[in-house]
């Protein structure tokens, strides 16, 4: 996916461009731990059509892939909705919470808990 003209720009340690001040703190955990990842990389859910997951990250020991999704504006009702679809469409296609997908999650009064973040890195992805 592409950004807006008039999109801000945040980039993570390593340069990589992504969307919030929250992805940033992810972006940086995963670059700070070593864990390999790419930036929204395409992925067809059949029920939902193409989607660009957050990150695609890999554990290195393990050789396995997880897609981590950050749900950065939770308490906005269309954002909400529209995300709540997208989790049942990565669902039907096999990606399951705590299998294979990571999510985190935050509010405009609850922001991402960089403790959630740290610990979901040592327990999928290290």
């Amino acid at each position: 996916m592409g950004f807006a003209a008039d999109a801000p720009e945040y980039y993570s340690d390593n340069g990589v461009r992504v969307r919030s001040k929250s992805e940033i703190i992810i972006a940086n955990m995963l670059e700070n731990t070593g864990v390999p990842y790419k930036y929204e990389c395409p992925l067809d859910l059949a029920a939902k059509g193409t989607v660009s997951p957050d990150f695609t990250c890999l554990n290195v020991r393990t050789r396995k892939e997880y897609i981590w999704e950050h749900f950065g504006m939770m308490d906005d009702e269309e954002y909400a909705n529209k995300n709540v679809q997208k989790i049942n469409a990565y669902e039907e296609k096999g990606y399951i919470c705590g299998v294979n997908l990571i999510m985190t999650f935050e509010t405009s009064r609850v922001p991402v808990n960089t403790n959630v973040v740290r610990e979901m890195i040592e327990r999928f992805l290290l």
